[in-house]
């Protein structure tokens, strides 16, 4: 399929950095905590999550940064700059670096939206991350995926329904919804969106249509 679209870090010329480190071994001390720990220090703060029974913690990384070019994302280069940017961090900054720089198990890229000009062509349609992906900032992609999979499942089976027709439908009653929850990851940069925003994203789209 050879649709145009665009990969969307930021609208303007600023993009968020995510990273996610695990730990292999939990201190003594970090097993007596089941919670999710985190703080933040200007542009940049970080989550720690306990996982396989507390014996390993998954630390997410995330920072504003200039839009990241070809050098930028070799793995090595992406390790270094989450480490300086974890050295950084006011709570436990250097223990924080330490894992960055030693984990094993490491993944780092900039937070993106996927925004397609069409989303079908001939037998071929996407879905959910593959054709509108709104970014982990947005919190909707598996509500974006589980509705267009809906609307998706049904645009066809209606009587006498033929596949382009299926899809025109299928996109028209979905773009609507996937922008307005797209736009929810860059309303407030560093911040929630609106609790307005969030409920008239919620119910852009009738699956009674």
């Amino acid at each position: 399929m050879a649709a145009r679209g665009r990969v969307v870090t930021s609208p303007s010329d600023r993009s968020v950095v995510s990273a996610l480190v695990a730990v292999a071994r939990a201190t003594p001390q970090s097993r007596q905590s089941r919670r999710v720990e985190g703080t933040r220090s200007g542009e940049a703060g970080f989550g720690i999550t306990p996982v396989r029974d507390n014996t390993e913690l998954r630390i997410a990384f995330g920072f504003a940064s200039e839009p990241l070019d070809g050098g930028q994302r070799d793995p090595e280069r992406l390790r270094e700059l989450v480490t300086e940017k974890a050295a950084a961090l006011r709570w436990e900054g250097e223990r924080l670096a330490k894992a960055a720089a030693e984990a094993p198990d490491f993944y780092c890229d900039a937070m993106a939206q996927i925004r397609m000009d069409h989303w079908s062509r001939g037998r071929v349609v996407l879905l959910g991350d593959a054709g509108y992906c709104p970014s982990p900032l947005s919190g909707q992609g598996t509500s974006l995926a589980l509705v267009g999979a809906h609307v998706l499942a049904e645009e066809p089976a209606r009587p006498g329904a033929e596949h382009r027709a299926a899809f025109t439908r299928y996109e028209e009653r979905m773009r609507p919804f996937v922008e307005l929850n797209q736009a929810l990851a860059t309303e407030n940069p560093g911040g929630p969106a609106s609790e307005e925003s969030v409920e008239r994203a919620k119910n852009a789209i009738s699956l009674d249509a």
